[in-house]
């Protein structure tokens, strides 16, 4: 479905499970560049409380579809940890597994992982 190498643990009921969720997390983006002040994103009426973390310096609002990856395993690895709260022992194991830029993808992954 996606030609992001995936970890060990990765199931096809992951991949279902991200495409359920997909469009939500897409409409949440699109609220968070909004609520950082972009011009071309629309104004969905959701919360930005835990959204605004994103605005840093003038470095543009990246776009849902280059973050899909990160976000997808953020998802998929809570999931697969079922409900198992981040820490510092689940970083560890998530970023030894992530096939991507950890440090780069790290909060993406987390929020995605935290998503409800």
């Amino acid at each position: 479905m996606h030609n992001t190498k995936n970890p060990a643990w990765w199931t096809n009921d992951h991949d279902s499970r991200w495409e359920k969720v997909k469009a939500a997390f897409r409409r949440d983006w699109e609220q968070t560049k909004n609520d950082m002040g972009s011009d071309t994103a629309r104004d969905l009426q959701q919360s930005a409380a835990d959204t605004v973390k994103q605005a840093t310096g003038n470095k543009p609002v990246p776009r849902f579809d280059d973050l899909e990856p990160a976000f997808r395993y953020g998802y998929g690895a809570r999931s697969y940890n079922k409900d198992m709260p981040w820490n510092s022992d689940v970083e560890t194991k998530l970023s030894s597994d992530y096939p991507g830029d950890w440090k780069r993808d790290r909060d993406y992954i987390r929020r995605a992982y935290d998503y409800r």
